[in-house]
């Protein structure tokens, strides 16, 4: 099992977390923490054998020896997934030490992205199109709820940073007489120096549920 398996999760095969491939653990394991630091922009916390890793609102923390990752905040007790895992796994082995691009790009126009959004692998759009599609208001306070901050696209938008190194946009238009509700999730170009594309796929669909359960 690797990174390509991601897509299984949401077919209800791989969703505890102590299915992830131990060989990413013995990777993580066998690197150097300052380079994994400074690739990924993160902290390590030596007493405590962490990696401290920013997603969205609150801090996570990876162990490596203990093969775990759980919430860094006080009080919260959700339990990542499998997905969640996964995410956060391959991010601090794959973030690259390089900068955004500043440019914006769709899925599509990620390299590969047009074959592989698709299917089984369409991006979380759906999903929140029916729940705010209808509700800008609604759908800015849930981006803002989890750190993002208001941009001037579309009628309703906001960029979230998931990843210190990966921003995430969300552009949405509203239903109306005409069209149903459009939503268009944005990229740094960046984005495919870091994670592969199923991993992509599988952070916007954290980042989509989390904006669900926020509101």
């Amino acid at each position: 099992m690797s990174a390509s398996d991601s897509s299984k999760d949401t077919r209800g095969i791989y969703q505890d977390p102590a299915e992830i491939d131990p060989n990413l653990w013995s990777e993580l394991s066998s690197l150097e923490v300052n380079d994994v630091c400074v690739r990924a922009s993160v902290r390590y916390e030596k007493d405590r054998g962490c990696y401290r890793i920013p997603f969205l609102h609150k801090t996570y923390g990876c162990f490596p020896e203990r093969r775990l990752i759980e919430c860094l905040d006080h009080g919260d007790h959700h339990k990542p997934t499998f997905e969640f895992y996964l995410v956060l796994l391959t991010y601090l082995l794959r973030a690259q030490p390089i900068g955004l691009s500043g440019r914006t790009v769709t899925g599509s126009e990620i390299r590969g992205g047009d074959f592989f959004f698709r299917g089984p692998h369409v991006l979380f759009t759906r999903p929140l199109e029916k729940r705010f599609g209808r509700d800008a208001q609604t759908f800015l306070e849930a981006g803002l709820l989890l750190g993002g901050g208001q941009t001037d696209f579309g009628d309703v938008s906001f960029r979230l940073w998931p990843l210190p190194k990966i921003p995430l946009g969300y552009i949405l238009w509203l239903e109306d007489e005409e069209f149903p509700p459009r939503l268009v999730i944005t990229f740094d170009a960046s984005v495919e120096e870091h994670l592969p594309l199923d991993v992509i796929w599988a952070l916007v669909n954290r980042v989509g549920k989390a904006l669900l359960r926020s509101t």
